[in-house]
């Protein structure tokens, strides 16, 4: 099934009120909700552009594919580009232990990343 999953990028942006962070961004409390819980069963071109506009990613960041089990050989379908198996990875829990040079560090590649824009 192909679905909108927005939960990881919620995590890894460390947005921790999603519904709140949507309302905040024009979204209806409804549409919100359902975004935020990942129980979105469609979906208007116009919101998921607004959606990737703040959330600052693709369409192909959002949606996830979890193949049905008559699926066979699900890795041969270009659908499986979109299976998310992976876990997320929350940067500000890593800088925690680090010391203020290797927070500096990190710093300046996220710079370097962002002025390659």
């Amino acid at each position: 099934m192909l679905r909108l999953n927005a939960k990881h990028l919620f995590a890894a942006k460390v947005i921790e009120r999603p519904q709140g962070f949507l309302r905040n961004n024009g979204f209806t409390p409804s549409t919100a909700h359902q975004i935020a819980t990942g129980k979105v069963m469609q979906l208007k071109f116009k919101t998921l552009e607004k959606l990737c506009l703040v959330l600052n990613c693709t369409p192909h960041d959002l949606f996830e594919w979890v193949p049905d089990a008559s699926v066979k050989e699900p890795g041969k379908f270009e659908l499986s580009a979109l299976r998310k198996d992976k876990q997320v990875v929350k940067l500000s829990e890593k800088l925690r232990g680090m010391t203020i040079a290797e927070i500096e560090e990190v710093n300046r590649f996220v710079e370097e990343k962002r002025n390659k824009k």
